[in-house]
């Protein structure tokens, strides 16, 4: 297996016409997300300015660690076409992925290096980053692993949003299970139809050391992507 220092991750920066909002969220990430890997960014846009993408790519290509930075325009074709696209562009080449909606910040450094062991050795696709929020009963079992406790999520929980829609870590091939996601569906509805879907309720964690009201990412943004 690869040691950490050979794979490769990408930022996913799913967004449309909040430029103020989508720079803090984009700056914010880099600076603070630590990964012995290469880092690569890609920009999936719903139909902004073409300044508005140069605008993101220029940032994201000023840090010297960032090893590349690509661009899809889904030309308002709605969440699912974007979020389709972008996969469709890094799954060229990543080995893993950090999609991230516009309006989440990053407020302290997040190093990556410690959750990855769990990705390639516990059999974990997904692992949620930001807070836990559920409306119905959510269970699952602790696993530990490198110094660090995870909680695996039951998929047969009666809370939907296993998986949910907040900054998460995934690998490739779990997203290649889950599959394509709707399109022409507004983003909640995109989201929640993709919870529904087994794929997207198999072999998702949550790293115990971050609290359940999220102490790394912080929503900043009054309405949806």
């Amino acid at each position: 297996m690869a040691g950490v220092e050979e794979m490769k991750l990408v930022i996913v920066l799913l967004t449309y016409n909040r430029l103020d909002y989508a720079l803090k969220t984009l700056r914010s990430t880099i600076e603070n997300l630590k990964f012995s890997g290469e880092i690569s960014v890609h920009i999936a846009d719903d139909g902004s300015s073409e300044e508005y993408r140069d605008t993101l790519k220029f940032l994201a290509g000023g840090y010297t660690h960032i090893k590349g930075v690509s661009v899809s325009n889904s030309q308002r074709g709605g969440y699912g076409k974007n979020y389709n696209l972008a996969l469709q562009t890094v799954h060229l080449y990543a080995d893993y992925i950090l999609p991230l909606e516009d309006d989440w910040v990053l407020t302290q450094e997040l190093n990556l290096d410690r959750f990855i062991p769990a990705l390639d050795n516990i059999n974990i696709g997904c692992l949620r980053l930001g807070y836990i929020g559920f409306t119905q009963e959510l269970r699952g079992r602790v696993h530990y692993r490198d110094s660090e406790h995870y909680l695996i999520f039951d998929s047969n929980s009666p809370e939907p949003h296993v998986f949910a829609g907040h900054p998460r870590l995934e690998t490739i091939q779990w997203e290649r299970e889950v599959g394509p996601w709707p399109e022409g569906l507004r983003p909640g509805a995109t989201e929640f139809a993709v919870a529904h879907l087994p794929a997207a309720r198999q072999r998702v964690a949550w790293p115990m050391s971050i609290r359940p009201s999220g102490n790394y990412f912080v929503h900043i943004g009054a309405e949806r992507t």
